[in-house]
């Protein structure tokens, strides 16, 4: 049996409803709305103009001639009007339509809660058939039903900010929280980077250091120059010199031309060191050169070049501990030590985790086209509950794994891998001294942990002397190395 036109056009009013109703924002929902109007109208291009505070301007493909005088009509009769070649009711349009190599072009007023002044602009190449009367009329459905779609979207947009504030959720660049910890971070930051200080910047592996190195250097007034992020642990020895300040052609094996290093390429900028504590001796003392004299040399060069850089460095290890080692110098850790920030473990920001692990479900969510999904109740105890030894960067992991394993859009403790590890596997002590015993072993490994084994830092969280410190490890058998990055 052969369907009618209006089953069909209802058909495909029904597919546009189904793929605009998975996007909440509008910034995502706009491009969307053009690539199914260009699908479903038939349309070579499309534009969406969206005018009011902050105006918006979409367009599929990225560059299209519109006629400025079809746009002034549609918005002045407020509805959809379709031009073709053929018309001759405005010479404008018809020298617009044949100068763009055009068949016909098809307008609509496109209304969001911010202005009335957007419109919907589609157009069909030469030979191709012309819109016609009935496609104005789909085009009328069309639009209404995206403006719906957009007025949602806005006031779920607008629920939502409402409700952060309700939550006292902060968003700040890529950092998400709520959190008196992460405020108080958050304004040190913000203190921080319009200073010429260097930073440091502490806390364990995974907590999001060079997040924040990023923040401070976004909020300096060296944002518009270069952001270089280097990991000192993670380049071979025998290169880290030549990457940091350069060489010149010849200068070893392989040099065939000469080559700007790091500091160089983020001259007027910052550069961040990230594991700043595993930099060989050697290099210590020519970074230190650098940070006092403000120039560097190249391997192979005997020229000194200027470079005006601000260094935000970042380690997880003891650096303290370090110097008294002579593994770290002295010198340098006091250069670099000027302004020192903290970042907490994730088990320290209380419902922080809840709504990272909402942001990451969002974002991969949309990148693993697997739509909307959600937390249950029991995973959301689940993350509260858990350790999180990996911080930030193992709660991404664990939620990327979820979202692949999860069922019916609602994601399980099981799919995180969660379902037992919050779980006590030890038996209750039976006596007093090992009750004891269990609660000065808790207590001193979560010191531990969070100082990363620096026992000077974890006396000073537990409130005790160093020594009284060392001398109940010793009685429970504890051992500092095995807390070091744990």
């Amino acid at each position: 049996m052969m369907k009618s036109e209006s089953m069909l056009a209802t058909e495909k009013m029904l597919d546009v409803v189904k793929i605009l109703l998975d996007e909440e924002q509008p910034e995502n929902l706009f491009p969307k709305i053009l690539e199914v109007a260009k699908g479903v109208l038939h349309a070579d291009a499309a534009v969406l103009d969206i005018a009011g505070e902050t105006p918006l301007h979409f367009s599929n493909p990225e560059q299209v001639s519109i006629s400025i005088s079809a746009v002034k009509q549609a918005k002045a009769e407020k509805r959809a009007v379709v031009w073709n070649q053929l018309d001759d009711d405005s010479a404008d349009l018809s020298k617009s339509i044949v100068q763009n190599q055009l068949t016909s072009i098809m307008v609509s007023p496109f209304r969001t809660p911010d202005s009335e002044a957007g419109y919907l602009y589609l157009q069909r190449a030469a030979r191709e058939e012309p819109f016609t009367e009935e496609d104005s009329q789909l085009f009328d459905s069309f639009v209404a039903v995206c403006e719906k779609f957009a007025f949602a979207a806005y006031d779920r947009l607008r629920d939502k900010e409402s409700l952060d504030v309700l939550k006292n959720v902060v968003r700040k660049d890529n950092i998400i929280y709520s959190s008196k910890v992460m405020a108080d971070l958050v304004a040190l930051a913000e203190k921080l980077a319009p200073l010429p200080l260097p930073v440091i910047i502490r806390g364990e592996t995974g907590t999001g250091k060079e997040v924040f190195a990023k923040f401070i250097h976004k909020m300096s007034p060296r944002a518009d120059r270069p952001f270089i992020a280097v990991n000192c642990g993670a380049i071979p020895e025998h290169l880290i010199e030549s990457l940091l300040f350069g060489h010149a052609k010849g200068s070893f094996t392989g040099a065939i031309e000469t080559r700007k290093g790091f500091f160089e390429e983020a001259d007027g900028g910052t550069i961040f060191l990230d594991e700043i504590g595993e930099l060989p001796m050697n290099m210590q003392v020519k970074l230190l050169r650098v940070l006092q004299e403000k120039h560097i040399t190249r391997v192979g060069d005997n020229r000194e070049i200027p470079v005006n850089v601000r260094v935000i460095s970042a380690t997880h290890v003891d650096l303290e501990e370090a110097v008294r080692e002579k593994k770290f110098r002295e010198d340098l850790y006091f250069r670099i030590q000027v302004m020192p920030m903290v970042l907490p473990p994730l088990r320290d920001r209380g419902q922080d985790v809840v709504l990272l692990a909402e942001e990451f479900i969002k974002r991969y969510g949309a990148e693993y086209g697997r739509g909307k999904f959600k937390m249950s109740r029991n995973t959301e105890k689940a993350l509260l509950s858990y350790h999180w030894p990996g911080n930030v960067r193992e709660l991404e992991n664990r939620i990327q794994k979820g979202l692949v394993q999860a069922v019916h859009g609602v994601i399980q403790p099981k799919d995180l891998g969660l379902d037992d590890l919050h779980k006590e596997t030890k038996d209750s002590p039976r006596t007093l001294k090992e009750a004891r015993e269990a609660v000065e072993r808790e207590v001193i490994s979560r010191a531990l942990r969070d100082s990363n084994a620096n026992l000077t830092l974890a006396a000073t969280i537990l409130g005790i002397d160093r020594k009284v410190l060392r001398e109940v490890m010793e009685r429970l058998g504890m051992k500092k190395e095995d807390y070091k990055g744990a």
